[in-house]
This record gives structure tokens, sequence and C-alpha cells, in this order.
């Protein structure tokens, strides 16, 4: 039997056992208690230095904070929406993006900067055309990733709000005009519209909000695009630089600022499902203890900033840790323990005192952290993403 599979078997069999023992009115403590009792998983965890000693060695954390260095320079809001595409290797892609871009049906002013981080196809060339537009603005840069694209587009913005949009995606024509109105109306932080993912094949799904004028913003999807955000949230932030994941910013260090959120029912960006992104090859990849590191790092940068540690952040980062865990999932169970125990580690630091009030299974999550139980932990991170 392939190990991987093997690895999904044992799990799913794991939940079959935790589901019947709740069909026969076992409560999730019992339950914890004899994945105890019989877990010899529990016994085999590391001490939190020889965890982050395995996993540094692995995969070194590159310890970049996602703080700017400086903060924005004067911004002259010449613009209402600055719109940054970041490009790498766009060439069959690219020119269907843009020229969504260029037919937004709107009134209002729009500035683009298109970001070539290093292209090696002919991304670069087709992009010439567009040097001549008043308002594009074309950079070519040598190669620094995602992160590096996107803050290179964050150095001036001279607009009032901005947006990311990936270079394979495109706008649904009633993008700026849709979500900068509901802006303007409720002086919002930030506005979130639907999406719509695709592929060569059609529309794979679609996923909308309801038109709402306040909206927890912790329950905004995690992906930077789709949304409109106020300058003024990244006037301290930066994407950190050298990690994958590095969208979990959103949830750590500018979803907490945000004081308006709105959401409109509206379908407003088209995703494009890509085989070869980050997030479909990360699984077999050392890099993918990225995911861990990351949260780390901006669970630092959050108290360095002095933004609130609450429950809404707390249940957050308990669904993260599930994340970081399952990204981890085919990199064998030494990596995943010894996540595991970092992980409870960040708990002890950041959320000491922190107790969920209902049940659930974040409750089990958490009960399962405090109490070292690493195969109940195991059993609910998989259920999460059941």
């Amino acid at each position: 039997m392939n190990k991987y599979l093997f690895k999904l078997t044992h799990i799913s069999l794991l939940q079959f056992c935790m589901v019947f023992l709740q069909k026969l009115s076992f409560n999730n403590k019992q339950i914890c208690t004899l994945l105890e009792t019989f877990s010899t998983q529990n016994r085999r965890l590391p001490n939190y230095e020889q965890a982050i000693q395995y996993l540094d060695k692995l995969n070194p954390d590159s310890q970049n904070s996602a703080i700017k260095a400086c903060t924005l320079e004067d911004n002259n809001y010449h613009y209402d929406l600055k719109i940054i595409v970041a490009a790498y290797n766009a060439a069959s892609t690219i020119e269907e993006c843009i020229s969504s871009i260029l037919n937004q049906k709107t009134k209002y002013s729009l500035l683009v900067e298109i970001i070539d981080d290093g292209s090696t196809d002919k991304t670069k060339q087709l992009l010439k055309k567009y040097t001549n537009n008043d308002n594009i603005i074309v950079t070519s840069q040598k190669n620094q990733g995602f992160s590096g694209a996107r803050n290179t587009g964050l150095k001036i913005i001279n607009a009032k709000y901005l947006c990311f949009v990936d270079s394979d995606d495109l706008l649904e024509d009633c993008f700026a005009e849709t979500l900068l109105d509901k802006a303007f109306a409720e002086q919002a932080d930030i506005v979130a519209g639907g999406y719509q993912q695709f592929n060569h094949s059609g529309v794979i799904s679609e996923f909308d909000y309801q038109n709402k004028n306040e909206f927890n913003p912790y329950e905004l999807y995690g992906y930077p695009w789709g949304k409109i955000y106020r300058v003024d949230l990244f006037n301290k932030i930066d994407f950190p630089e050298d990690y994958w994941f590095e969208d979990t910013i959103l949830i750590y260090l500018i979803y907490g600022q945000s004081q308006t959120t709105c959401t409109v029912a509206d379908l407003v960006y088209r995703y494009r499902s890509n085989q070869n992104g980050i997030t479909a090859i990360a699984a077999t990849k050392p890099k993918a203890i990225d995911s861990l590191w990351v949260t780390r790092q901006l669970l630092f940068d959050r108290k360095k900033l002095g933004l609130d540690f609450n429950e809404e952040i707390y249940k957050v980062t308990l669904q993260q840790i599930c994340t970081n865990f399952i990204r981890c999932r085919f990199l064998g169970g030494q990596v995943q323990r010894a996540v595991f125990v970092v992980q409870q580690q960040l708990i002890n630091d950041y959320f000491e005192n922190s107790e969920l009030k209902e049940d659930g299974y974040l409750k089990m999550i958490e009960k399962a952290i405090k109490s070292n139980n690493y195969l109940a932990f195991t059993v609910y991170a998989y259920s999460t993403a059941a």
C-alpha cells in the first residue's frame, strides 16, 4: 500500500473510532482519555528545543518580519484604487489578466502597477506594450517571489485603496465600481466580494457573501485577492519575504486593524486553479514547514505592533495550527510531532490564559493541545479538513 494512502487510512480509522465512541455517549474528555491511554505517540514527542532544531534543519526559518523597516512614503491620493499585479513567467495569462483590469466599467480613477518578478519567459516583452499607458506602471526586478513582488507595489501607493490581482486571474468588469461604491459609502477599511474558481474546462466552484455593512473580518477568506483595502492598513506592513503561505499576514496583521469591514453579494473576481501553484505542490516539500514558521513570525509581529490577542485571534490561531499540521502531513510522523510541540509552545506563549467558552471541534483541539495529547489532536485536526 502506498505509504501516504496508509497514513490517510490510519487517520480515517481513528476518526471512525472517535465517531463510534461518540455514538456510545462518550464525551470528548472521555474520548481524549482513551486516546491518551492507547497512544504511544505521546511518549515519543520531542521537547521544544529538539523540535525546533529538527524542523529548522529540514527547512530553516527565514525569520523575516512583516513589519516595514520604514512606513509608506507620502501618499498623495491621486487615484481611488491602486491595483498591484505580481507576475512571474505569466506569458500565457498576463494579457488576459490586464485586459480584465483595463475593461473595468467605473467612474473611479485606477492606477495599475505590474511587477515582472524576474520572469524567464516572454512576460517582460509582452508587458512593453503597456508602458505608454498613463495609468499603468511596469516594474521589472530580479526574482524575489510573491512577497517581494507585492512589496515593490506597496512602496508607493498614491491611492486611497489598494488591491492585489494574481497574474493568471481575472477581474469582473464590476470589480472596482462595486467594491469602491461600498468602501466610500461606508468609509470601510476592507470590502470583499464573491469569487469564482475556474480552469481550462470551465467553472469549478463559486463563493459569495451577503451584502453586509458590518462583517467580522476574521470570517473573510484568507486570500489577498478579491478585496480592496484602505491603504493605511499596510502603512507598517509588508508581506514577509522568503516564506511560502505569506498570505497569512491577512488574519494576523491586516484584519485586526480593520474598524469597518463590508461585503458585497456580487461576484467580482475569477480565480484560475493552478495545479503547479504552491498550494498544490506544498504537501510533499519540506518548504511546507513555512506554514508553521510564518505563523510563529506573525504572532511575534502582532505582539510587537500592539494588536489585541483576543478570543477571535485565539480561535483563528487554533484553526491555523490545524492547517499548519495538515500541510505537513506527507513529511512524516517525526515532522508532524515536532510541529505539534512547537505549536503547543506558541499557544502557551501567546494564549496562556485563553480558554474557549463554547463547545465544538476547536474546544477539542484546545483540550488536546493543553493535555499534550498528540493522537487526539491528530484526529481532530484531520476532522477539521474532512
